[in-house]
């Protein structure tokens, strides 16, 4: 989804939910989905972006409020919360690092899951 915050339905009460939540951050901290450290310095978080807010309760699902942030990547592949049990901080499959290709190949043993996702780390 693109557009300005406001074009997403995600208008000034969410900017500052979200500004709140920054000023408010202990550099360090985890992220909820990759247990990577999270820094108000875009240039310090693994995918060089800026945090985003997120809402626990996913918007598709009702979720009203950002209420926790998020590195950026983070925050785009957990999308509408469909895959919260595949996130890495659960399955120990972790985002590449800065300036990695933005597909990894992974090997796997023993047999598949029922139920495999590719996460897009870009």
């Amino acid at each position: 989804m693109s557009g300005s915050t406001t074009e997403r339905g995600l208008g000034w009460r969410h900017q500052q939910d979200v500004e709140s939540l920054r000023r408010r951050h202990v550099e360090g901290t985890a992220c909820w989905w990759c247990e990577r450290p999270m820094f108000k310095d875009p240039a310090r978080n693994f995918d060089g972006k800026t945090l985003e807010g997120d809402h626990s309760e996913a918007r598709s699902r009702g979720g009203r409020k950002a209420d926790r942030l998020m590195h950026s990547t983070c925050n785009r592949q957990r999308g509408d919360g469909s895959k919260d049990e595949l996130r890495p901080a659960v399955t120990g499959v972790w985002p590449p690092p800065a300036g990695a290709p933005a597909v990894a190949m992974v090997e796997l043993t023993g047999p598949p899951e029922p139920r495999a996702h590719v996460l897009y780390w870009g």
